[in-house]
């Protein structure tokens, strides 16, 4: 196991770099961060906690300024980036290239130009059935824009890396788990499904993970360093007809609100005709509608002994977490009490 020093972590006050800090105060190592933001008053961390807290645009500053900041950690948690909910204007190829691959290779450049011994990034278990599902590469799906850079965007930092800095990656699946004064982002699906007399699903399910199981599997891959190695993590799964009941249950509609459970091919024309519809917008998914289908009606399963036995992840209720999520996903009811 590597001896680690301090910890830089970069979105310190976002999701997952917060949890990530947590889990490295809670083993005894110092860390530096820095985001754009503070934490609140009520999240801040004791000044026995070792935590260096920067406000700043990190990404505006010079080269000479990135690895001065960096210098005297040596370690890297790498938790920025753009998801696939995004949906930018075309070609989305050069967006997700722009916002995850280039601020990635220069990041990882500079933390090894200031010292960093071993580097983790987050990444997306999109990745993982890129590279291993041939049913998914037949339809080329590792082609998607979004998909696609975030391969490159693996190989983007290995390469930064080699020869003097360990780079693994976490491909993270769904997740699950709150942060005081954040609206989760599953709220998007509790309010398309707010009031809704009916609702199709599609037949398939993702795998899960916790806040608190990322920021232990980020400490974990540092611990561990090994260059090149790239870790799917998973705590649970849940198929979209369980996750959709449990959100139905939140919002007492359990008797109002028809689910139906439909297959690629019930759904595989309406799809395509919003596909067209994006395209005449002038805007495009970063996984095309179709092959976003195609995937949304598989199983999406992680084995979760990566996370509990590789990298030495806590149990814990998944379910429970998922179910905490969405009360506060709920956040329209909830001002209203």
């Amino acid at each position: 196991m590597n001896e680690l020093n301090k910890i830089f972590v970069l979105g310190g006050a976002g999701f997952l770099g917060y949890h990530t800090i947590k889990e490295a105060v809670d083993r005894g190592y110092a860390v530096r961060t820095v985001d754009v933001v503070d934490l609140p008053d009520e999240l801040k961390f004791n000044d026995d906690a070792n935590v260096d807290f920067i406000v700043q645009n990190f990404f505006a500053l010079s080269d000479a300024e990135i690895v001065e900041m960096i210098r005297g950690c040596d370690s890297f948690v790498y938790a920025g980036g753009v998801d696939e909910r995004i949906v930018p204007e075309k070609p989305a190829r050069k967006f997700f290239y722009d916002k995850n691959v280039l601020p990635t290779e220069r990041i990882a450049r500079l933390a090894k130009e200031a010292g960093v011994k071993n580097f983790v990034l987050f990444g997306s278990y999109t990745s993982e059935f890129a590279e291993k599902n041939e049913y998914l590469r037949e339809n080329l799906y590792q082609e998607e824009p979004y998909v696609e850079t975030r391969l490159l965007q693996e190989k983007a930092a290995m390469y930064a890396g080699e020869g003097a800095m360990n780079v693994s990656v976490l491909r993270l699946p769904q997740i699950f788990g709150t942060m005081p004064g954040k609206v989760p982002l599953w709220s998007m699906f509790v309010d398309m499904l707010r009031n809704q007399e009916f609702m199709p699903v599609t037949s398939g399910g993702f795998a899960t993970i916790t806040a608190s199981a990322v920021g232990q599997a980020a400490i974990s891959a540092l611990e561990n360093g090994k260059h090149r190695k790239t870790y799917a993590v998973a705590t649970g799964y849940i198929s979209y007809e369980d996750f959709y009941k449990k959100i139905l249950e939140e919002l007492g509609q359990t008797e109002t609100t028809k689910l139906k459970v439909m297959s690629f091919e019930d759904l595989e024309e309406a799809y395509k005709e919003d596909e067209k519809l994006t395209d005449r917008q002038g805007i495009e998914h970063g996984i095309r509608q179709v092959n976003m289908l195609r995937a949304n009606s598989m199983e999406f399963k992680i084995p979760t002994s990566i996370a509990y036995d590789e990298l030495r992840v806590r149990e814990e209720n998944t379910e429970t977490v998922i179910d905490e999520t969405l009360r506060a996903s709920n956040f329209r009811n909830v001002e209203k009490k």
